[in-house]
Order: C-alpha cells, then structure tokens, then sequence
C-alpha cells in the first residue's frame, strides 16, 4: 500500500481500483461527475476530451457500478462509502446502492444558514455491507466557506469545510480515505489537514496537478 498512499493517479477510476488489496481502504468519499452532462457546454470539456454522456441514469450506472463494486472490494469490512449524487437520480438509489442513508447538506443548511453562502450536496452514505450510516448529530456543523481559486477550474467544486466534515465524521486519524474521482482534491486536502492518509485519481491531468499543488500548499 505504501506506493498508493499519499499519492494522486492520473488514471481511470477502474485502473487504481483494480491495482488496490481487497479490504485495504476505511472510505471512499467521491463525487462521480463523469456520464451526467446532458449539455455539451464549455464546462464539458476536458483535457482529455468532452464528457460523453447524456444525462440518462442507465448510462451512468453501466458505467459505475462495476467502480462502485470495486470500492466495496476495497473497503474494508464496517468501512464507509459515500457517493455525491444528484437529485435527478434519487428514484435510482435503492436499486444501486441497497441500503444506505442520504446526507443532505443543502437541504439542512436551507433553514439553519438562511440568508448566508450555505453551500453543500447531496451523498450516498452507507458502510461496505450496504447498511446505512446514520447522520451525525454534530452542534458544530459549519459547511459554509468560500471555494477557493480552485473553484474556477472545476465544474464542480466542494468545499473544504463540507469535505473536512465528511471525513472527520467517515474515518478516524490515521485511517485511508479513498477518492477515486478527485477532482481538483478537497477531499484529499481535508485527509491531510485531519492526519488521515489518502489516495486520489482523476482522469485529467490538469485537475491531478492542480490536487497536487493545493496539497503541497497544506
């Protein structure tokens, strides 16, 4: 595990996926943004190419399931898996995902920040053995905060206070969080700022030296 950890691929989700040990990683926190595009707009292009989906949740889940079964693979037995997804696809959830609870940010920021820049998503949480995990009851939950520059180069973007709280409630120090759809990599940024070791992947190069650079930086 030592050449994975603390390390961001430039490669396909299912490429790292397949080069990690079975029941290696405590969570995979990710948000799958590839096959959800309905729009060919600017933002759906790519260093390495336009996003080829059409928005239709049989796509996106022929092309994911075998990457959610493989991070259930390397999960190890009680770790946690979540999963960012959006509205249009909740009717889905049951038949992907079996059991699971919904963290939904926004909603629960609606009324509690009204008025200020609350900014949160919706995710799938649920342990390797598909079974729910419940929604902390934390009296410090703040998940406002600016995006940073990096927000500019990202569809989009999470951040690090949203990210902080899903791993420090998800892992506990010293603990492996997994992303394997890491973006411009808040998610690995608040593993670090945690004392969590991380993995990260992306298939473009751009967004990987980007997560590098911002984890230099922390």
């Amino acid at each position: 595990m030592n050449r994975f950890v603390n390390k961001v691929c430039h490669c396909d989700a299912i490429q790292l996926l397949k080069a990690l040990p079975t029941e290696s990683i405590d969570a995979v926190i990710a948000d799958p943004m590839y096959m959800v595009a309905v729009n060919k707009e600017k933002n759906c292009n790519y260093d390495w190419g336009i996003e080829p989906g059409t928005g239709k949740a049989h796509e996106f889940w022929d092309y994911h399931h075998r990457i959610y079964e493989e991070c259930r693979r390397v999960l190890k037995p009680g770790g946690s898996l979540a999963w960012a997804m959006g509205c249009k696809f909740y009717e889905h959830f049951p038949q992907w995902f079996g059991g699971y609870r919904v963290w939904g940010f926004s909603r629960f920021l609606a009324g509690r920040f009204r008025g200020q820049n609350a900014f949160g998503h919706i995710w799938v949480v649920q342990t390797r053995e598909q079974k729910p995990i419940r929604f902390p009851n934390d009296d410090a939950l703040i998940i406002v905060g600016p995006k940073g520059w990096w927000g500019k180069e990202h569809v989009c973007p999470k951040t690090e206070p949203e990210m902080l709280f899903m791993v420090k409630h998800l892992t506990q120090p010293g603990q492996i969080v997994l992303d394997c759809f890491c973006g411009t990599g808040t998610t690995l940024v608040a593993a670090e700022m945690l004392g969590r070791g991380w993995i990260g992947c992306d298939l473009s190069k751009r967004y990987c030296e980007i997560a590098m650079k911002r984890l230099t930086d922390a």
